[in-house]
């Protein structure tokens, strides 16, 4: 029967890519390259070392506390290997934040990066797991002493190989667990929208512990195309890892775009070929038309944009090349630069009302989607898991519409809408207007309570470095945009906002923040 056949897992893929060329680059990190036939030794290797030593076994959780090195997809292979899930602590984290996470996986092992024997030795103390270090030698002692006969990969494609954490910037983070099939699937989608060639060389930036690191790592993997692994994505590095190494391609998120932007203009810099860059995807959070166009003068290359459902994984949505390149050509179609791309091949998305039922054409509503890359749902919630997948659909939480061409414009999250005095406030929509002004860099809107209007508007913004905020003029202005009941009954001004690893504002932390600034305040609530 076709179903008993075996289907490709993450752990397979090393030793598919050495079979098929075994001497060519798999990973260059720093001074070390290691070849896909270096790599399947050592993966084979390692998962005897963990077999035997710790005793990891199918179903086992192994974590992962690193900075992007080429052991932490080395781990990745191993554990999918041996029918094992791996997942990434983020290394931004506080350590209680990275206790809850082993706690909430059971991870059995920790394999601790170089920089972070501390916290991983304070993390086992107060868990059940072992630990492995990578620094000190321990680690490449194991592979070095185990066996290297070939490992038959355990495991069921559909099965989870990973837990992603979400970044928590809404509320308590999850564990979505990601399937091999799932992740190749993502993997050939980001493949598409790449338009990848076999000559290809990837730029991996983005923390391998979050999703975005994790495509990033996967797309060249499942190609068999060689990645260099940058561990420290200041724009220096960035610029000396294209220029040395030839890059073609990358995943950006709009806060690195931004950081090369104003880079390029430094000496160290200035000379830096990076003609090779062919092209570059972006994602993960709201990114302005002037940026897109400095970028793009810039680097001279191609752009895509992957959008969909984040960690619950699938690039359902896609503005491709053709569509950047129109819509930075044509003055007519600029505004298609604002909104998320078309819906791909393979997905299928809808826009529905709180009863799930379709919205007319043009309306605002949830954004649902159906595709062969979503998660099944979140490590132990059973409830949530039901919730996320209702009727069939995956539910996005993001608010949404599409226009008459079939483009998707992003309205804000489900938890970013506002109910004020009877009236629904859109949080991005309120962002956008404040962004425009000249003293402000960046900001955050959110909903607080409030004894009069149920919810209040509040805003909590970044000064841009050198100007003074003055928040009644900052409310003149918005309400010279907007209707009354959208403007900012509070705002509050700080130095920075609270971020996630990959440079998202914690809208969490802000709202609580902002809440805090509220209940100090004698005038709220009168």
């Amino acid at each position: 029967m076709w179903k008993d056949q075996h289907r490709t897992i993450i752990g397979d893929l090393p030793r598919i890519h050495a079979r098929r060329h075994h001497g060519s680059v798999a990973y260059i990190d720093g001074a070390r390259t290691l070849s896909w036939g270096e790599l399947d030794d050592r993966v084979n290797r390692l998962a005897h070392g963990l077999a035997d030593r710790f005793g990891v076994r199918a179903g086992d959780r192994v974590a992962i506390l690193a900075n992007n090195c080429f052991q932490f997809p080395e781990v990745v292979f191993t554990s999918s290997r041996l029918g094992a899930i791996s997942t990434g602590l983020n290394t931004r984290h506080h350590v209680n934040e990275m206790i809850a996470q082993m706690v909430d996986s059971g991870s059995k092992l920790l394999v601790v990066g170089e920089g972070f024997d501390d916290v991983g030795a304070e993390i086992v103390a107060k868990t059940d797991a072992e630990i492995l270090f990578i620094s000190g030698g321990d680690y490449e002692q194991l592979i070095k002493t185990s066996d290297s006969t070939e490992i038959a990969p355990h495991g069921d494609a559909d099965a989870p190989y990973a837990l992603t954490y979400t970044s928590g910037t809404t509320g308590e983070p999850k564990g979505a667990m990601i399937t091999s099939a799932g992740e190749i699937a993502y993997a050939q989608s980001l493949a598409w929208a790449a338009e990848s060639r076999r000559e290809d060389v990837c730029l991996i930036v983005t923390p391998m512990f979050h999703k975005g690191g994790q495509f990033s790592m996967m797309h060249p993997a499942y190609l068999g195309l060689p990645s260099i692994i940058v561990r420290t994505p200041d724009p220096d590095t960035i610029f000396e890892a294209i220029e040395v190494h030839r890059a073609t391609c990358a995943v950006f998120v709009p806060t690195i775009m931004q950081m090369l932007v104003d880079a390029r203009g430094r000496d160290a810099n200035a000379g830096r070929d990076i003609s090779s860059i062919r092209h570059i995807l972006y994602g993960s959070n709201p990114i302005s038309v002037e940026l897109l166009r400095a970028f793009a003068e810039m680097f001279r290359c191609s752009l895509s944009q992957i959008g969909g459902v984040g960690t619950e994984g699938g690039i359902a949505l896609v503005l491709d090349r053709l569509d950047h390149e129109a819509a930075l050509a044509d003055p007519s179609v600029a505004h298609r630069l604002r909104s998320c791309g078309r819906v791909q091949a393979g997905f299928e998305m809808r826009i529905v009302d709180e009863d799930d039922q379709d919205v007319a054409a043009g309306e605002v509503g949830e954004m649902v989607f159906r595709g062969n890359s979503f998660i099944p749902g979140y490590w132990n919630r059973p409830e949530q898991s039901d919730r996320l997948w209702r009727g069939g659909w995956l539910h996005s939480g993001d608010i949404g519409r599409v226009d008459e061409d079939g483009y998707v414009y992003y309205v804000d999250r489900k938890a970013g809408r506002i109910k004020s005095g009877g009236e629904t406030v859109y949080a991005r929509e309120v962002e956008a207007v404040i962004r425009q002004h000249r003293s402000i860099r960046e900001v955050c809107v959110t909903g607080i309570p409030h004894r009069t209007w149920g919810e209040a508007v509040s805003a909590v913004v970044e000064a841009v470095p050198g100007h003074t905020v003055d928040s009644e003029e900052l409310s003149a202005f918005v309400r010279e945009h907007l209707a009354g009941y959208k403007v900012p009954k509070r705002i509050t001004v700080v130095d920075e906002l609270p971020r996630t690893a990959l440079g998202k504002i914690a809208v969490g932390e802000v709202k609580l923040m902002a809440q805090r600034a509220a209940e100090g305040d004698p005038r709220w609530n009168i």
